[in-house]
């Protein structure tokens, strides 16, 4: 007969998680702070309205104006100088692959309305119907 201390204590394998957490808020202080630094498109003076919040699930396509009447196309990081003409198709592909997708125009305070309502009539002639125009608020 073979002996058997009845005594015998089982190791416990568990996973010690509080460095796990550690990283973790490391992790979230840092996005915090960057994200108020991860602002796209070109830098322009925007005119200010009353505002209000947009409710959209996915990142919209920004089309951004300059002063100088210089059309712009915003994906994500990029910021691609374009003409009118190359505006129409390339929102164009951009639309057909996505029927959901939202346009914002963001122009320069200064640039003439001609340049923005050409940007505007070109999207809206392609189908696109939600665009939006990005603006600031007022200061009180």
């Amino acid at each position: 007969m073979i002996y058997q201390p009845s005594n015998q204590k089982k190791l416990a394998a568990e996973i010690n998680v509080v460095p796990y957490i550690d990283v973790m808020l490391v992790l979230l202080i840092i996005f915090m702070i960057l994200s108020p630094l991860l602002i796209q498109g070109v830098d322009v003076d925007l005119p200010q309205t009353d505002t209000t919040k947009m409710s959209i699930e996915s990142e919209p396509m920004v089309v951004s104006i300059s002063d100088e009447g210089k059309y712009f196309l915003n994906l994500g990081d990029e910021s691609i100088s374009i003409s009118l003409a190359e505006l129409k198709s390339k929102v164009q592909v951009i639309f057909d692959a996505n029927q959901d997708i939202e346009v914002v125009i963001q122009s320069d305070a200064s640039t003439p309305f001609d340049f923005v309502a050409k940007a505007l009539a070109s999207i809206q002639a392609i189908g696109v119907e939600s665009v939006g125009i990005i603006t600031t608020g007022y200061e009180s």
